[in-house]
């Protein structure tokens, strides 16, 4: 992509919808050609609000050329170039889906620490949370870094205390302090009641929940 029109030949309108960079974003308006030394860039979109330039990896090397990143510049290899031998390479991943993805099972931890995990979203991670039965985020990342489950992506998942129920499931009563005079006069002035279950055996009506109602005075359960 590009947000110089002057740098395109082969110029066509091209409504190639909305992209977004950085904090911007702007339509893509049309397409074109691009030739610099020994290079055609084809398929070059316009973006005016672009600042800068930006050239696709996966596109250069679809035209059966290589790309060699240093720590100073990007080379951009002859399509005739080839390794002499594999005694400088020290990693090989394969391409799938326009990205380089490396395979984390090759890769030996050191103590408990595996590098290379990307971080899940938020909505993710929740997905999966609710997905493994409300497991505590702990050990998905364990099943994660061992390779324990089928399915379950290599990502580090991140738990942001906003699942309602196990913030739920979590709450504890605050007791009541104990009172040296009794303040209840009559009945039915002050009912502590309790519902609890499901109980291991049913009641006469086929019931499992209990509410107990009990009526401090004169200290009745009703």
């Amino acid at each position: 992509m590009t947000g110089n029109i002057s740098y395109l030949s082969k110029y066509e309108p091209f409504n190639g919808g909305y992209v977004s960079f950085r904090h911007e974003g702007g339509m893509i308006t049309g397409k074109g050609t691009i030739k610099t030394g020994k290079l055609e860039f084809e398929n070059v979109y316009f973006v005016k609000e672009l600042k800068y330039n930006l050239f696709s990896v996966s596109q250069i090397c679809d035209n059966k050329n290589s790309i060699l990143f240093t720590d100073s510049e990007c080379l951009v290899l002859g399509k005739d170039f080839k390794l002499v031998d594999d005694t400088h390479m020290l990693l090989r991943t394969p391409r799938q889906h326009n990205m380089y993805s490396i395979n984390l099972k090759n890769i030996v931890p050191h103590k408990n620490l595996t590098c290379l995990i990307a971080k899940a979203s938020v909505d993710e991670s929740m997905l999966w949370h609710r997905r493994l039965g409300h497991l505590n985020f702990k050990t998905m990342n364990k099943l994660v870094r061992n390779n324990l489950v089928k399915g379950l992506p290599s990502k580090s998942f991140e738990n942001d205390h906003t699942c309602v129920a196990c913030l739920k499931g979590k709450q504890h009563k605050a007791s009541c302090k104990i009172k040296l005079v009794n303040s209840i006069s009559k009945p039915l002035h002050t009912l502590h009641m309790d519902l609890f279950g499901p109980t291991s055996v049913s009641s006469l009506n086929h019931k499992w929940y209990c509410l107990v109602v009990v009526d401090p005075n004169p200290r009745s359960i009703l």
